[in-house]
């Protein structure tokens, strides 16, 4: 049987552990959803440059480049 004495142990020790637990998991969520559209835009820049190199120079070549920045503005408009 379950004391009312270890309920509220039981309780408070929830209450410090499951905020604990919840910053440990996102934080480095945040982090990577904040660093995410500049680390798109860097490899928009570099597949933008591979596609001007490349030749014969075909728009197909240019798809890449801008599928890394729409990526990189939608995720910054939502964050």
């Amino acid at each position: 049987m379950i004391t009312l004495l270890s309920l509220c142990v039981l309780c408070l020790a929830a209450l410090i552990l499951i905020p604990v637990v919840l910053v440990v998991v996102g934080l480095p969520f945040l982090l990577m959803m904040a660093l995410l559209p500049w680390l798109l835009r860097i490899v928009g820049v570099i597949l933008l440059l591979k596609a001007l190199f490349e030749q014969p120079t075909r728009w197909e070549n240019f798809m890449p480049a801008v599928i890394a920045f729409a990526l990189s503005i939608l995720i910054g408009w939502i964050v």
